[in-house]
């Protein structure tokens, strides 16, 4: 019972140290994730919920922590992760509350697509695609979705 306990509660105290505008733990490594590893990793979430996207037949289970992220599942596997407005942690050197114009000079390595209140780049070097989308109040980021962009 103990070999368990401390891999949970090692990983909730990194959670808890991680300093505002670090980046946050290696998303892409998440995405994939199964339920064991997810828990073993980040431990229970603080709520759970569904979650009904743009189709009408695809509803999502989603786990959100309280840093403010929220893994979205697919069968066993985690296929998105969100960071809402309120994740103090980076990712990819973005932090939500940053302006486009902010943005686009972290990511000007990589092309920007436009869509609506959000802007999309692709990452490079998995065995999957995935694709990053950041969503838009006004000219602040509020939220960063990181996703396989081939669900």
């Amino acid at each position: 019972m103990r070999r368990r306990t401390l891999p949970v509660l090692l990983a909730f105290l990194i959670v808890l140290v991680l300093p505002a505008g670090a980046d946050s733990p290696e998303v892409t490594r998440v995405i994939g994730m199964e339920l064991k590893s997810a828990v073993s990793t980040f431990g229970l979430p603080q709520s759970m919920f569904s979650f009904r996207g743009t189709e009408e037949d695809r509803d999502d289970v989603v786990f959100y922590y309280p840093d403010h992220m929220y893994l979205f599942w697919y069968k066993d596997r985690v296929w998105q992760v969100r960071f809402d407005r309120r994740f103090t942690a980076g990712f990819q050197g973005l932090t939500p509350g940053m302006t486009r114009q902010e943005v686009e000079a972290v990511v000007k390595e990589r092309p920007l697509v436009p869509n609506g209140d959000s802007l999309y780049f692709d990452l490079d070097g998995e065995s999957f695609p995935v694709r990053v989308r950041l969503v838009f109040a006004g000219s602040d980021l509020s939220d960063i979705y990181v996703y396989r962009s081939d669900f």
